[in-house]
């Protein structure tokens, strides 16, 4: 839904006013910061919801932000002044869950909100919003402070149907033994449908986290009506001189027996996916029942992706019969030493589950997986993302190269999933070659394609790893590009720099390229993300390579016009205000090096300020 497209349809005539206005309240958003703008706030939602007689179209209200009164707090997580967004990470990543990790995390930072405190009244205006709605089906709760008494009430007593999506939940007194009786009150609420949990193993005091624990009970019956559990397990910073040597052991909720298994249709794993903690879970809820799955998911921690024995395990077991969606990553574990198994031991898995709609794979991937997913899965999905990867470390002689997916592997992905709506897939950069182009041509071959995510790879991945990798380059371009290493060539550093410049022009190419032959549905939106520029596994990297690799590798997002009487487009650069704060502090001294073969590709200008105004991108071939 377009909302300033519904917004400008609601002003034409009274009639249209009419039409509009259920879809226009159907799902409220509130940002909260102070006192009184939640007051004001509020206020004019009521106001506005009375004056057009729309307070039985409310099915959704969202609560963001934060109310603090005059308590110092620690932010569990901030994604305002977090790395994800400075980053500009959640800015491409927008439609999944991200968690920074890392950061100084503190569990039991604050006590538990008492019934008619301050604070609790402090929220009298929003809980006024909710009693004057009827018929409320979801409390969207992303809020930092936590959830008041008052609240709580008022959604028992208004809205007993209602769900409570509660994204920022954590017990804050489990400590004491037995935890605060509002806390269980929340915690076992008959409202509660979901939770978004972050927890650490120890936190930034010292203390042991025992939320993963609880929650687990939460979902073995405790809480009635839960349904949907998200867990991201970071790494908080923690003063050596804090550290506990043993974690005592978790003595269980109030009212925990054992005796009953829950019956969760959604569970995510992010950072985490032992065998032991599937099994774990395995003691709390039917996985029978599971239809959403997330193990080992999160952009940030690409270690922490399922094992091969993890799998095999899973397939033994048929530990998910039911699922609709799965969202995986995946770990060799091999570090040490080779699992010879590993690809067959992820063919096991992925075929031991049924037919999926949704499935998302990053990590460790080989053309063998790729075949046996598309061949078992391709029929009926409607999502599909890869993102190959494979492990940067050096602690053995490594051979394991990035997969590239080839034109013929495009058309076999457009051949085997004819119900297809939304493609994320990663593209290696090639110059802009003709068969780089091709590629792109293939995407026009999926009918049922409307949406499209692009990770454009400017990486050489076979530069040290592929014993038969010897590029034959002419003149200078086949010097040795640095002291340190007699793999990387001048030639190497040219086709970095030529992969990196992804500009406006090249991104409307692409689009221009894949909607000229499309058929079938159009193309909606068209995301590109372009990274890993001068990326040289188990080589040594050049100096300051990659700072020119992060001015010039820009992502872009294009979307097309909601009109249907239109070809128009409007084209946004991403990240760009993270990239912006990148070059202020890092482009002051560059390589002349890399400089010197920059400006053999890119000439200088007349009146640039420096070569970040001299370049552009290799036209599309072909």
């Amino acid at each position: 839904m377009h909302r300033p497209s519904l917004f400008a349809f609601s002003l034409a005539s009274k009639t249209c006013h009419r039409a509009a206005t259920f879809l226009i309240f159907r799902k409220i958003s509130v940002m909260i910061q102070d006192r009184e703008g939640l007051q004001r706030d509020a206020g004019r939602l009521v106001e506005a919801l009375f004056r057009t007689d729309s307070a039985r179209h409310v099915q959704s209200i969202t609560i963001k932000g934060a109310l603090r009164l005059n308590t110092k707090k620690t932010d569990i997580y901030n994604p305002d002044t977090r790395w994800l967004k400075k980053s500009g990470l959640a800015e491409i990543l927008d439609d999944e869950e991200l968690v920074d990790s890392g950061y100084r995390f503190v569990v039991y930072d604050e006590g538990v909100i008492k019934e008619s405190s301050e604070e609790d009244m402090a929220w009298a205006p929003f809980v006024s919003l909710l009693e004057a709605t009827n018929g409320l089906r979801d409390l969207i709760y992303d809020c930092q402070s936590q959830l008041p008494p008052s609240l709580l009430r008022a959604l028992h007593e208004k809205h007993p149907l209602c769900r409570l999506h509660h994204l920022t939940f954590r017990f804050r007194t489990l400590l004491w033994g037995v935890p605060y009786p509002y806390e269980m009150e929340l915690a076992t609420s008959p409202s509660l449908y979901r939770v978004r949990v972050i927890c650490t193993d120890q936190d930034s005091d010292g203390n042991f986290d025992y939320n993963m624990d609880a929650v687990m009970e939460l979902a073995a019956g405790l809480a009635p009506n839960l349904k949907e559990v998200s867990i991201a397990e970071i790494v908080s910073q923690l003063a050596s001189s804090r550290r506990s040597v043993q974690k005592l052991l978790w003595q269980g909720l109030p009212g925990f027996s054992g005796e009953v298994t829950g019956s969760l249709t959604s569970l995510s794993l992010y950072y985490c996916g032992t065998t032991a903690m599937l099994q774990n879970w395995a003691k709390h809820t039917d996985f029978d029942k599971l239809q959403h799955l997330v193990i080992g998911g999160g952009h940030e921690r690409r270690t922490c992706g399922i094992t091969g024995e993890t799998m095999a395990w899973i397939a033994r077991n048929n530990l998910f019969p039911n699922l609709k969606t799965l969202f995986v990553n995946l770990n060799r574990n091999d570090d040490y030493n080779e699992k010879p198994h590993y690809s067959e031991n992820a063919i096991s898995f992925f075929q031991a589950i049924d037919s999926l709609e949704e499935l998302t794979i990053n990590g460790p991937i080989t053309p063998q997986m790729i075949e046996a997913v598309l061949i078992h899965h391709g029929p009926t999905l409607k999502k599909l993302s890869l993102e190959p990867s494979e492990s940067m470390s050096n602690t053995r002689v490594r051979r394991e190269i990035t997969m590239e997916f080839t034109e013929d592997r495009m058309l076999q992905i457009q051949a085997l999933c004819p119900v297809l709506e939304k493609l994320a897939i990663t593209v290696m950069r090639d110059k802009s070659s003709a068969s780089e182009t091709a590629i792109y041509k293939c995407f026009g071959k999926m009918e049922s394609l409307r949406s499209l995510f692009l990770t454009l790879d400017c990486a050489n991945w076979r530069a040290g790893r592929d014993p038969t990798y010897d590029p034959r380059f002419e003149g200078e371009d086949q010097e040795v590009a640095c002291n340190h290493s007699s793999i990387i060539k001048k030639g190497n550093v040219r086709e970095a720099l030529i992969n990196s410049a992804v500009d406006e022009g090249l991104a409307r190419s692409i689009w221009e390229m894949i909607t000229q032959n499309k058929t079938g549905k159009r193309l909606e939106r068209l995301k590109l993300w372009t990274r890993n520029g001068g990326v040289f596994p188990q080589a040594a990297q050049i100096m300051f390579l990659d700072r020119f690799a992060e001015s010039m590798g820009r992502s872009w997002l294009i979307e097309r016009s909601p009109r249907d009487d239109t070809e128009e487009v409007t084209v946004k650069e991403l990240k760009q205000h993270a990239r912006e704060d990148y070059e202020r502090e890092h482009l002051g001294q560059v390589s002349p090096v890399v400089e010197q073969i920059f400006h053999s590709i890119w000439p200088r200008k007349q009146g640039s300020r420096d070569w970040r105004d001299d370049w552009s991108s290799f036209p599309l071939q072909g």
